[in-house]
């Protein structure tokens, strides 16, 4: 299983405005959330997101989407066989804000975190490199050196 953070989808589906020059790595992570959109479409794996993800998403595609193209993306998303989604309890939330100085993070991507320890889960894609301060997870897909 991989869990799929906020920024997968945000890269894949977000248009910058017009006349906007796009760096090489963010035409680069743009190709590459497309790829992984495909593979998810295709159900290729097995995929965790969180609600909070979700949220997240929502909140940035609700200005770079029509609702209609919106919600036909939530519900694609919300109802493709090969993705769980994780409701997080207040507990879990609490425990991320109590964590947030320690790891440096918000509390939003340290939820995401334990929810992946709690369902065993080593791997996420996501451009957020944060992630690789968590033993045991690895971020994917892999970030060629000369964008770091």
């Amino acid at each position: 299983m991989i869990y799929l953070d906020a920024n997968i989808f945000v890269y894949a589906f977000f248009k910058p405005k017009k006349g906007k020059i796009l760096s090489d790595k963010i035409k680069w992570c743009k190709k590459e959330a497309q790829n992984i959109i495909r593979d998810i479409n295709e159900e290729k794996n097995n995929y965790c997101i969180s609600l909070i993800q979700i949220s997240e998403v929502v909140n940035f595609l609700k200005n770079a989407m029509s609702w209609e193209n919106l919600k036909t993306f939530l519900m694609a998303l919300i109802s493709n066989a090969s993705i769980e989604i994780a409701e997080v309890p207040k507990m879990t939330y609490l425990n991320a804000i109590d964590k947030m100085t320690e790891y440096k993070m918000d509390s939003n991507d340290i939820s995401a975190y334990i929810i992946m320890k709690e369902k065993g889960v080593k791997e996420i894609y996501t451009f957020d490199r944060k992630f690789e301060q968590f033993p045991g997870v690895t971020c994917l897909p892999p970030i060629p050196e000369h964008f770091q």
